[in-house]
C-alpha cells in the first residue's frame, strides 16, 4: 500500500502491521488529552471500592458492564476518542477506505497484582474477529477485515499489564482456519487458543496498539505501581461482509451530542457517509 503525504503510518509501519499483525499508533493523543480520559475512566469506580454487581473483576483487571450486559462506556469525557482523527486515518490506511464504523468503546482498569503465575499472561490466548460464530470460515479478504484494540491512557513500561500478542499470529490462525472445514469454529471459536509465545506491547499515555482481527492476544498481569487504564475500540469497514458495520445506532443525550464532531457522528452511525468513497489498498487481509 502506497503511503501518502500526512499518512500517520509509514510505509514501513503497514508493512509491519501485515506482516506481524499489529501496529503502535504513537502519540495518538496528546498527553493532556489521556490523562483527562484517564481520570474520567478512573471517575467511575466507586470511593468506597464497591464495584457494581454488573462489574467484571479478574487478576487485578475491571471492567465496567451495565445492568443489560453492556460495556461500552460512551460518556462525554470519552466519546472524543472515538473519533480520534489520528487513529481513524491510521485506520484508513489499513481497511483502505474512509467509510468506517466505529465500536467497542469498553475500558479496562488493570490494577497491581502480585499473585503468582507460570505466565505473563492473566487471560487465554483468543482473536476478537467481526466474524460471527454460525460462519464457519474466514473470507480472508479486507472487507473482512477489522482493526482494533486500546488506547494507553497510562505509561506502560515492561511487566505494566499491556496487552500481549503473538508477533505473525493472525498469518497462523488463518493457515490454521483455511487448513480445515469449518475454521472458524476451531479452538473453542478461538477463544481458548493453545499455548503460543507472545509478546507484550508498550507503550506510552496517549498511544494505540492497534491490532488485526485474526491476532491472537490477552490481557497480562501488572507487576508495576502504576494502574494500568485503557479504552477499546473496533474499526470496520461499512461493506463489512458479515454486517458488523450495521450495528443499532444509539441514542445520545444533548450533554453526549455536544461532544461528538461530524468525524464522529458518521463513524458512530449517526448520520451516513457521503457517497463516492473510493477504495484503495491491499488485496487481501492477511497478506
Amino acid at each position: 500500500m502506497t503511503t501518502t503525504a500526512g499518512a500517520v503510518l509509514s510505509a514501513e509501519e503497514v508493512e509491519r502491521f501485515w506482516e506481524l499483525g499489529y501496529v503502535v499508533v504513537r502519540n495518538a493523543l496528546t498527553a493532556a488529552e489521556a490523562e483527562r480520559a484517564r481520570r474520567a475512566v478512573l471517575g467511575l469506580v466507586p470511593d468506597d471500592l464497591c464495584l457494581p454487581p454488573t462489574w467484571r473483576a479478574w487478576m487485578g483487571r475491571i471492567k465496567p458492564y451495565d445492568e443489560s450486559g453492556r460495556d461500552m462506556v460512551d460518556i462525554p469525557e470519552l466519546l472524543p476518542l472515538f473519533a480520534n482523527e489520528r487513529l481513524y486515518s491510521a485506520a484508513v490506511q489499513l481497511l483502505a477506505t474512509p467509510r468506517l464504523r466505529v465500536f467497542d468503546g469498553s475500558v479496562g482498569i488493570t490494577l497491581r497484582n502480585d499473585a503468582p503465575s507460570e505466565t505473563e499472561r492473566s487471560q487465554t490466548l483468543h482473536i476478537d474477529a467481526s466474524v460471527p460464530e454460525d460462519v464457519d470460515d474466514f473470507l480472508g479478504t479486507l472487507e473482512e477485515l477489522q482493526v482494533g484494540g486500546c488506547f494507553y491512557l497510562t505509561d506502560v513500561e515492561q511487566g505494566g499489564g499491556g496487552i500481549h500478542v503473538v508477533p505473525g499470529g493472525h498469518r497462523i490462525v488463518a493457515q490454521q482456519a483455511a487448513a480445515v472445514r469449518g475454521g472458524r469454529h476451531l479452538y473453542a471459536n478461538w477463544k481458548r487458543i493453545p499455548p503460543m509465545e507472545s509478546v507484550e506491547v508498550l507503550g506510552e499515555a496517549g498511544d494505540f496498539a492497534l491490532l488485526h482481527h485474526l491476532m491472537p492476544h490477552a490481557a497480562s498481569h501488572n507487576r508495576r505501581t502504576t494502574t494500568r487504564v485503557a479504552q477499546f475500540l473496533r474499526f470496520v469497514r461499512t461493506d463489512h461482509p458479515h454486517g458488523a458495520a450495521s450495528l443499532p445506532v444509539r441514542s445520545y443525550s444533548e450533554e453526549q451530542l455536544a461532544v461528538i464532531s461530524p468525524l464522529g457522528r458518521r463513524l458512530l452511525g449517526l448520520d451516513p457517509w457521503p457517497d463516492g468513497g473510493a477504495t484503495s489498498g491491499p488485496a487481501c487481509a492477511t497478506t
